[in-house]
This record gives C-alpha cells, structure tokens and sequence, in this order.
C-alpha cells in the first residue's frame, strides 16, 4: 500500500511538471493561436482537449499557483487541482487567491468533499456571483467517437431535482411491473420518452459517411466508415459530389434522412 501510495504522489507531481512546461511553452510561443495545435500534434491530444489543458495550465501557474503547488507536492491529484480550475473561474484573481487558502489549509481526502468545500468558499467570497450564477442554466452535448454521448442539464438544484425524481419513480414503477431492462436502462428510456416523446419517427437522421479519396478514385477498395445521431434512419440520400475534409486524406458524403 505504501509504494501505491508513492506512486499517487509522483503521479501528481509528474502532472505538475506537464503543467509548468505547457504554460512555459505557450509564453514562449507568445500565445500564439496555433499552439494548441502544436502541442496536440506533439502529444497526440485532440485540438479541443490541447486548447483545454493550455488555458488551464496557464490558469494554475497564474492565478492558482498554491492549487498548483499542492498537487506538485502530492497533497492534492490532478482531479482535485482540475476542480479548484473549474469551480473558481468566474471570480477575479483575489478571491481565487481567497478560495485557494480556505480549501488548502486542510484539504478533503475525497474528490466530492474537496470541489464541495471549494464551491463553499466560491459562494462564501463572492456571494453575489453566487446568486447570479445559480440563475446560470444551460444544456450540453457531447459525442464520442463510439457512437455514444452525453446529454446534460445544469441549472438549479430546485428544478433538477423534482424531475429526476420523476423520471426514476416513472422508471421504478416500470420495474415493478416486470420490465426487464435494467434501472438505468428505464431511466435513459424515461428522459429520452419525455424529451422525445414516445412516437420518435418525427425526428430526422443525419449520417456522415468518410470514404477515403483513394477508394473513390478507384485506386484501392477500403472500408467506409459511418456515423449518425440515431440509431435507426428512416430514408437518406447522399449528396454528390463529395466535400474534402480538412485532413485532405478523405472526402466526406453527407446523408440527409428524408
């Protein structure tokens, strides 16, 4: 357990160093746009998650440097100083320097505990922006490269909450009267039947279809990939011609459901 423990703590000091030299790199590079680009290229980092890991590194050697300083001493790991990142971007450089000193002057073990203590002194420091924020609501969409993706729902946690619980009574009394679909299987049915509603066949389906040039030139028989927004596309046609990505390896055909 104790060289496990060791491990841990040169983990996060290791992403303490990745940090240092990312923010070291783009001063050096004077902020340039394309060094995000640059890094992914070098890191094989996607440009979103480069951009991220940028703005973020410059944020914890700028504004969080005692966030950055007890992950390099292992007191803290990378989720936690991810968190701290997070939760005090909208405050100015003082009271980020403010949240800093009350959450690490006797950190929580467990990432729960930490962002909540951090949120607790992010509404205590600027409660003003607290009441603003709560009022904050937004929807967000994310897509794997697997054909999953993640739907969310922020705002506040009177309104939330009520309808999770609707949706997870509605999916338990469903499981009570013998559906064999796993609770979280009834609860994803639920959402997607109250969203949706019930009859889906309104919706139309998108499917990008990547050939690489090669096939279509006739030069070399290879496999095409696909991906949709649904699962089940009523009728498509594809469009002509074909439009080059940005690779300029493959060309992409659009198919539109009818």
């Amino acid at each position: 357990m104790a060289e496990l423990e060791i491990v841990e703590r040169d983990k996060a000091a290791l992403c303490a160093d990745e940090v240092r030299l990312l923010a070291r790199y783009n001063q050096l590079r004077g902020g340039v746009e394309n060094v995000s680009e640059e890094i992914g290229q070098a890191l094989k980092w996607s440009p979103g998650h480069a951009s991220h890991q940028v703005v973020m590194a410059e944020a914890l050697v700028t504004r969080l440097p005692q966030t950055l300083s007890a992950l390099g001493r292992g007191v803290i790991d990378w989720a936690k100083a991810r968190a701290m990142y997070e939760v005090t971007r909208p405050l100015s450089d003082e009271d980020a320097a403010r949240v800093e000193a009350g959450v690490l002057v006797d950190a929580p073990d467990y990432y729960t505990r930490f962002q909540r203590k951090v949120r607790y002194w992010v509404n205590k420091v600027d409660p003003d922006g607290a009441e603003q924020r709560r009022k904050d609501r937004c929807v967000t969409f994310t897509q794997d490269d697997d054909g999953e993706a993640f739907l969310g729902i922020r705002g506040p946690v009177e309104q939330l909450y009520p309808a999770y619980v609707r949706i997870d009574q509605h999916a338990r009394r469903l499981k009570q009267q013998g559906d064999a679909r796993s609770l979280d299987n009834l609860r994803f049915d639920v959402a997607m039947d109250h969203l949706c509603g019930e009859n889906q066949s309104h919706i139309k389906t998108i499917v990008w279809v990547t050939v690489p040039h090669t096939t279509l030139l006739g030069v070399m028989t290879s496999r095409v990939s696909y991906s949709a927004s649904t699962h089940s596309p009523r009728k498509s046609c594809a469009s002509w011609p074909p439009t080059r990505n940005r690779r300029g390896g493959e060309f992409s055909m659009i198919r539109r459901a009818g």
